[in-house]
């Protein structure tokens, strides 16, 4: 056999390999919505009880996946088992730089979980319903207003200059902190 038959036959036996695998989905669809196509086709045996196929149980409850990753965007993401205690998602706030200027933003999505110890303020949201600051109350800190947000507390801390350590920085009733920046306005370091 010459060795251009010996590759045309192996070569055309896969075109039409896989044209049959194309064909396949239609043919399978049309035999089981029992269209006029399904009378030419071998029919479908009625699923039996003896089939090895158990139903699922419906009262069963997924286990929770301790290293399954939630992406909150850019190339960021935490480990589900990093979250605070009843958190779904999580947000990250970042302070990055522009041409010598600081700006912050937001990555992934605050969600308020309701008041708790120490975070029994005012969740304030804009006109789309996004979070985008809390407004405190006596007795609040930066660290369980960031768990009652799914976000982090050191970075809402620091961007709003909060100090993190217990008694650094007693937020006032009223005070305002920003969990949501606005990107457009410019962020400078405390000093």
């Amino acid at each position: 056999m010459k060795r251009a038959a010996m590759i045309a036959y192996p070569v055309a036996g896969l075109v039409v390999a896989g044209l049959v695998a194309l064909a396949a989905p239609p043919i399978v669809s049309a035999v089981t919505s029992g269209s006029p196509l399904a009378s030419t086709a071998a029919p479908v045996p009625p699923s039996t009880a003896s089939d090895p196929v158990a139903a699922p149980d419906p009262t069963a409850t997924p286990t929770p996946d301790p290293d399954r990753v939630i992406w909150l965007g850019d190339g960021i993401s935490v480990k589900a088992s990093d979250l605070p205690k009843g958190c779904t998602t999580y947000s990250k706030m970042q302070i990055f730089d522009v041409g010598g200027h600081s700006y912050g933003r937001l990555v992934g999505d605050a969600a308020d979980r309701g008041a708790s110890d120490g975070a029994t303020g005012t969740v304030n949201r804009d006109a789309a319903g996004t979070i985008v600051s809390y407004t405190a109350v006596p007795g609040d800190s930066v660290w369980s207003i960031g768990d009652r947000l799914c976000t982090n507390g050191l970075m809402v801390g620091w961007y709003n200059h909060i100090g993190t350590d217990p008694g650094d920085h007693a937020l006032q009733p009223g005070e305002t902190i920003v969990i949501r920046p606005d990107m457009s306005a410019e962020w400078t370091p405390a000093r």
